[in-house]
């Protein structure tokens, strides 16, 4: 039985959130933050979902990134939600949680390095500054709108690499639909 690709699903899906996220980072406007809440929630289902059907595909790598970023996500989601009428959100405490996922990502990075997957290579190094630079804004600092706004660029450039992935298995599905495969 062939279980399909679930790389087109994960891939616009995370792309999807992470430009919401890097538009709401870079404008300043309140209205926005409702967006990337629910887009958080929606990249954290689109990666989670696909990083088990990664797994059921023996795809082991490429599910342990996408279920790693989903589960944060989804963590995330719930921290800046939930977490404030729990009164246990403090932007500390979301600084801590972009941090502390920058070494599994740089762990999840030398894969994609080793064996050459360029784009991937490059989702890791603007994700990793996303996670510096939005964990750095949560601080009590100077510099944490200037913070802020770098890490919405270096969303917007995940977003983008990350469609640039999804748009290679969108044409890699059509060729083989057009073979009859």
């Amino acid at each position: 039985m062939k279980l399909g690709n679930p790389g087109i699903f994960t891939l616009l899906g995370f792309g999807f959130s992470v430009a919401v996220l890097g538009i709401q980072q870079l404008l300043p406007y309140p209205e926005l933050l409702g967006a990337a809440i629910y887009a958080v929630m929606v990249g954290a289902i689109a990666e989670f979902i696909g990083g088990m059907w990664c797994f059921a595909r023996n795809e082991t790598y490429i599910g342990s990134v996408v279920a790693t970023f989903g589960a944060w996500l989804l963590g995330y989601f719930l921290l800046v939600t939930q977490g404030i009428p729990l009164r246990v959100f403090h932007p500390l405490s979301s600084a801590l949680f972009c941090f502390v996922l920058i070494p599994p990502v740089i762990m999840l990075t030398m894969p994609a390095i080793k064996l050459r997957i360029t784009a991937l290579k490059w989702a890791f190094i603007f994700l990793t500054g996303l996670l510096l630079f939005l964990g750095l804004a949560n601080l009590p600092i100077a510099g944490a709108v200037v913070f802020q706004k770098v890490g919405g660029v270096f969303a917007l450039l995940s977003a983008v690499i990350l469609w640039k992935m999804a748009w290679k298995a969108i044409q890699d599905m059509t060729h083989e639909m057009m073979q009859g495969n």
